[in-house]
């Protein structure tokens, strides 16, 4: 498995447990609100924790698989410029983080800052999203085919 597979995958799997833990924050407190003092920060992780699933682990996850397991390009070069499949993973992560950060921040105290946090997140999310196509396209194919 190469390195950046073995990364995506680890993260994804810290995404999978840190999501699931701030959506059981989120549902006691909505349900139960067992932590008064801690009632507009616990409320601040929706919908934080969904794209901490969604994105962080289920996306990313099957990003380290298909880098991975997609079929090769060339002997040469067999998952095309490992520099952009790791730009990608940079991109992804950075996008995540400063959405697990700023959306809840947002939530709780707006300010033009921390829009911007939020903007920037959907820009590298964006750039990962990109990136993702470009070097999985080469690696989709049908044979004398689109």
């Amino acid at each position: 498995m190469p390195r950046l597979s073995q990364f995506a995958v680890k993260v994804a799997m810290l995404y999978l447990v840190v999501g699931a833990l701030w959506a059981l924050g989120y549902w006691l407190n909505a349900l139960w609100q067992v932590l008064p003092g801690w009632t507009p920060l616990l409320q601040s992780l929706s919908p934080t924790y969904i794209h901490l699933i969604v994105v962080g682990w289920l996306t990313q996850f099957i990003f380290g698989v298909m880098y991975w397991m997609f079929p090769v390009i060339s002997k040469t070069r067999p998952r095309g410029d490992v520099r952009l499949a790791w730009a990608t993973f940079i991109c992804l992560n950075a996008g995540l983080l400063m959405r697990a950060i700023g959306e809840p921040w947002h939530t709780l105290q707006p300010l033009p800052f921390n829009s911007v946090v939020l903007v920037l997140s959907a820009l590298l999310q964006a750039c990962a999203a990109a990136l993702f196509v470009w070097i999985s396209w080469p690696r989709v194919r049908e044979r004398g085919g689109f």
